[in-house]
Formats: C-alpha cells, structure tokens, sequence
C-alpha cells in the first residue's frame, strides 16, 4: 500500500531557464490594458498567388509586411506609451516587427523565441521569407544572442532590465522588443485569439476555410490604439494583401519566367 501510494506522487523540478524568459514576459504584459479585434479578410486570391510563386513565402511573411505597410499609411500604430519619468508617446520612425517561433535549441529541446524584422516595408518577401528561415533553423548563439544572455542573469536583473526597456526608453523598446507582433497557430489549424501584449499592436491568424476566407486578430495597446483605428488597419491590411502582396508576388513569379 506505501509503495502504490508513494508512485502516485508527483515530481518537482526546476522551471527551465527558457521558460524564465516567457515568465518574464508575462511579468510585464499585465500592465498593458490590451483587448483584440477579429476581422474575417479573403485571401484566396493570395493564396493562388502564393502557389504559383517559385519561391516559398510563408503566410507569416505575407501578412507581416502587408501590416508594415499599413504602419506607413497609419503612423499612429508605431505609437509606443512610455510611462516614466512622465507618460508621453513615441513614435517610431519604421516598424520593428518582433516575431515569435517555436523551434528545437542546440541540445533538441523545444523552445520558445523572438526573432525581429527592422523595417519589413522596405524588405521584399523573399528577404523576410529567408530571415524568418534563419531564425528558425540557424544556431540559436547566431539568431538569438541578445536573448540567451540575458536568459542567464538573475530574475530580478532580468525584470528590471525589461521594466526599463518598456516603460522607460521608447526607443529602445521600439528597437529591442518592436513596434508589433506576430504569434500565429494558423500553421497549426488554430487561433490564438488573445495572446500577452508588449508591443503596441499583434497580429494573429487562423488557417483559411474553403472559402479562401481567414479569421485575422489585432491585439492593441488601449492606451495608443481605439478600436476603430484596429478595424481601419485590419480593413486596409485586407486590401493591402489583395493589391500589393499579390503584385510582388506575381511580379516574382514573371522575373523567373523572364529569366
């Protein structure tokens, strides 16, 4: 009877440093008042477009430099609230998309990162394609420097490094961390409807239906974004990946053929 009742016992472990990084994250995302906007937008025709390129471009490519470039047409989603020493808004000059992937460190343990993309507007689909591909297979010492040494400090050094870059130094948020966000499980049939928020704004979305239709959600910052400034963004992300987005992907397409 001890013995059966000493085997239903748990185990106690340690949390993994990488886990630490998360935990340190959501330290900091309860001070954001963050709500999401879901929009449903058609992408069948980008993703006919999509096919027939030669070159793989992710959805994650596609939908984060259609959002820059709304950025450009709305500058007020580069807003970032800095709190202290006295609240004002900062405004980035570009976009810093801040990208979080899932992937096996060094010794093949599944992990958490975030990868960044500095002015994805300017980049075409293929460059953030294979940027994004680095960040997911490189060493993790390559792309994720900054993170791992600042994973092997102590949580309190940690903490006070991350209040610093979020409430205090607008610019260094905007560089470090990023002016929005993208955590998808559309790769994974699923939606993430409402994930912690350190950037002004994130993006998240679902698989595509038979009907070429996607569910796309933008989580804000209240305090730099309203709800009818999210639906304007999600309406012209919309149209953006029905114009622009195809046309670099069909004007991809044609230099192949050309050449």
């Amino acid at each position: 009877m001890e013995s059966r009742t000493a085997s239903l016992k748990g185990s106690r472990r340690s949390i993994p440093r990488h886990r630490e990084t998360v935990l340190d994250i959501l330290s900091q995302a309860r001070y954001v008042p963050s709500f999401p906007v879901l929009r449903r937008i058609y992408v069948g025709d980008v993703a006919k477009a999509r096919l027939s390129s030669r070159t793989r471009i992710g959805w994650t490519a596609l939908v984060g430099r259609a959002y820059a470039l709304v950025c450009q047409q709305l500058p007020e989603l580069r807003d970032l609230y800095v709190a202290y020493p006295t609240p004002y808004l900062y405004r980035h000059p570009f976009s810093v998309c801040s990208i979080s992937v899932q992937r096996k460190d060094d010794s093949g343990q599944e992990r958490l990162i975030w990868g960044r993309w500095s002015n994805p507007e300017k980049e075409s689909l293929a460059s953030l394609q294979e940027k994004l591909d680095s960040i997911s297979t490189a060493p993790l010492s390559e792309v994720y420097r900054e993170g791992l040494t600042l994973e092997k400090f102590p949580r309190w050094i940690r903490r006070a490094s991350w209040s610093i870059s979020l409430r205090w130094m607008g610019r260094k948020r905007a560089k470090h961390i990023g002016t929005f966000s993208i955590s998808s499980l559309g790769g994974q049939g699923a939606l993430n409807l409402h994930h912690p928020l350190i950037t002004a704004s994130s993006l998240a979305f679902g698989p595509i239906d038979l009907e070429g239709d996607m569910d796309v959600v933008l989580i804000c910052d209240h305090r730099t974004i309203d709800g009818v400034l999210a639906a304007t963004a999600l309406e012209k992300l919309e149209g953006t990946l029905q114009r622009e987005i195809i046309d670099e992907l069909e004007g991809a397409c044609t230099s192949v053929r050309a050449a």
